[in-house]
């Protein structure tokens, strides 16, 4: 049986391992990380339900707005068209960033809910 199997010897398989493994490999990390801004702790506070409900989020400040606004959603369990972000009394547009409405570390970003009125 043995005359079937060629011998090697143990350096010369992991030296041909390593050549496969290294043809194989290909990184899937970007070059560059996306949002590169700078990170702050922001509050949300749901004001839709029968109890307010916060919690804070650590977001990169150029973030898109839509991005954010779809962690959150996942966080309060709400769809992320039943609601608005709204800091200082602004409405947030899904296309802006956070940085573009001034918002800083340990700010609070209300949870409004999309009128259906009409």
């Amino acid at each position: 049986m043995s005359e079937e199997f060629e011998e090697l010897s143990f350096d010369e398989e992991e030296e041909e391992f390593e050549e496969e493994v290294e043809e194989k490999i290909v990184s899937k990390t970007p070059s560059t990380k996306t949002p590169a801004g700078k990170k702050i702790s922001v509050y949300f506070q749901s004001t839709i339900g029968p109890s307010p409900k916060q919690e804070k989020l650590v977001v990169a400040t150029d973030a898109p707005i839509d991005d954010i606004k779809y962690t959150v959603s996942q966080i309060f369990g709400l769809p992320p068209e039943e609601f608005h972000l709204s800091h200082a009394g602004r409405t947030c547009d899904p296309n802006d960033t956070f940085e573009d409405y001034g918002v800083e570390d340990g700010d609070t970003v209300l949870l409004i809910p999309v009128s259906t009125a009409g």
